[in-house]
């Protein structure tokens, strides 16, 4: 709430920060969440500061979130045996560049859905609350200014 910046830059930064932490690239959230922010004139500390929903907490809900929607978005049916130790079997032995069509394909694609919905959530709730904080805390400011008595121009003392 006290980030410097317009309510807009601000809840843009923020919102980025958050779409960018439901993609399957951990490690690179903050990199295309700053990248996203700067080029859409966001944010940089709220980006970074958006990508804090990917965490230890919050990952194992979006990953079978997003690998069921990409599965579903792509007409395919995923494993029924859809245990991190399968997916590993299957994995096994794959190069990073063969690891796309298995393993990235579908949980990039299935990221963009929830990321637009949250993405465009967190935009409005952070636009709206970062202009009712700045006004409130305007009144607060303003009431605690003393009153100055007017001057008398006429009188000398």
């Amino acid at each position: 709430m006290r980030l410097t910046g317009s309510p807009h830059s601000v809840a843009i930064g923020f919102a980025i920060g958050l779409m960018s932490a439901w993609t399957p690239f951990f490690g690179f959230h903050i990199a295309i969440a700053l990248a996203a922010a700067f080029l859409l004139r966001g944010s940089l500390i709220a980006a970074t500061l958006g990508t804090a929903f990917s965490n230890p907490l919050t990952i194992p809900f979006i990953l079978p979130i997003t690998w069921q929607i990409g599965h579903q978005m792509l007409g395919r049916t995923p494993n029924s045996d859809a245990t991190a130790a399968a997916l590993v079997r299957q994995l096994e032995g794959l190069h990073v560049a063969e690891l796309w069509h298995p393993l990235f394909e579908p949980l990039t694609l299935g990221a963009l859905p929830p990321a637009i919905v949250t993405g465009l959530c967190c935009y409005v709730a952070t636009f709206v609350g970062i202009r009712r904080y700045r006004a409130a805390r305007k009144m607060r400011l303003a009431a605690r200014r003393p009153v100055l008595a007017p001057v008398d121009k006429g009188s000398r003392v």
